[in-house]
């Protein structure tokens, strides 16, 4: 029996510090696992807090670019405006001749070649009015009509479309001029008339 207590204690100062061994790495792994893991959601807050920035900055970038984008188009708006109404003026007052309005012309004639946003029967109204050497007003307001559809979906691309936008322009300020003098003659043959 005192062998087997023998081997019995022997097993036991082996095994007794060994088991000791393992329980104290296994509690130390344990622990640093858990500091491991406690890093690892602490890098992930970190990464969610920097998405969360990331998106505020998305959000903020993509409204101020909304903002310029509203800014350019109204900076567009009131140049297209102002270039037709310098236009209109020109040809209202008779300083464009009808030797520059054949060369317009003739620029324009390339827009029909081009892919373009109007309808067939847009295209044929453009052509027609294009073709006519006078305009009545209503004619004139149709074709700028036209031109600012035009401009506005390839103004920024094709040069012909401003072109043909400050032709429809001219074009109403002479048919405003010949609507003006036959208003002009009209009253000076009632005057005539009444004396």
């Amino acid at each position: 029996m005192a062998l087997v207590a023998e081997v019995l204690v022997t097993a036991l100062s082996i095994l007794l510090p060994t088991l000791t061994s393992i329980a104290s790495l296994a509690h130390w792994l344990g622990r640093k696992f858990a500091q491991i893991d406690a890093s690892f959601r602490a890098v992930d807050e970190r990464f969610k807090a920097v998405e969360g920035g990331i998106s505020a900055l998305r959000r903020e970038f993509d409204e101020g670019l909304s903002l310029v984008e509203r800014k350019i188009g109204s900076v567009a708006e009131a140049s297209r405006n102002q270039l037709e109404f310098f236009a209109e003026f020109l040809g209202y007052r008779r300083v464009i001749s009808q030797r520059d309005v054949a060369f317009v012309k003739g620029e324009l004639y390339r827009l029909s070649t081009m892919h373009n946003p109007l309808t067939r029967e847009e295209a044929g109204r453009l052509k027609e009015l294009l073709d006519k050497e006078k305009l009545t007003l209503e004619e004139a307001d149709e074709l700028r009509e036209i031109a600012r559809k035009l401009v506005k979906e390839y103004g920024d691309r094709v040069g012909e479309t401003w072109k043909l936008l400050i032709y429809a322009s001219i074009m109403r300020g002479i048919a405003l001029s010949e609507l003006e003098e036959q208003e002009e003659e009209k009253g000076g043959e009632r005057a005539a008339a009444q004396a």
